[in-house]
């Protein structure tokens, strides 16, 4: 059975993607930020890409990883502390989720770093992911519909 460790599995993405993994017979554990009781078929760890806290645990006999966990900031710095754990548990192969475009929005002014920093921070994340040494793959996702739903939620306040 193939082991998957899948970051942001309980976010818009990831907690979409755990059951057809469970479906397909792989065994899967979820890293979150908060403590989780397992459930049938997955397990759950603490951990804090921030901080790389409990992440080099939860790739403990990890065969692939699913890096769905994405925020506003700092995407990069979760990718360096998630990649080199990664490296140190002999990780087969590193699936990254990003965002289209990244490579394409130019983050060069203050402005353009309020405006599109998480494009910049995505892109760098990937540079890393690329430069890891791990096989990997770098999947650019669209934004979601749910993004839509939030902003107008914030709009709306």
């Amino acid at each position: 059975m193939q082991h998957v460790l899948v970051t942001g599995g309980t976010g818009t993405l990831g907690r979409l993607l755990v059951p057809h993994l469970r479906e397909a017979g792989r065994a899967v554990r979820v890293l979150s930020r908060q403590q989780h009781a397992p459930s049938e078929g997955m397990d759950f760890a603490q951990g804090d890409l921030s901080t790389g806290a409990g992440v080099e645990a939860a790739l403990a006999g990890t065969e692939v990883l699913v890096h769905c966990a994405g925020s506003a900031a700092g995407d990069d710095v979760k990718a360096r502390n998630l990649v080199q754990a990664a490296v140190q548990a002999r990780v087969k192969h590193l699936l990254y989720i990003s965002v289209v475009g990244a490579e394409r929005i130019p983050v060069v002014s203050g402005i353009d770093r309020a405006m599109f920093s998480y494009f910049a921070s995505k892109f760098a994340a990937e540079r890393i992911v690329a430069d890891s040494g791990l096989p990997w793959t770098t999947l650019r996702a669209t934004q979601f519909y749910d993004l839509i739903l939030l902003v107008a939620q914030q709009i709306a306040k």
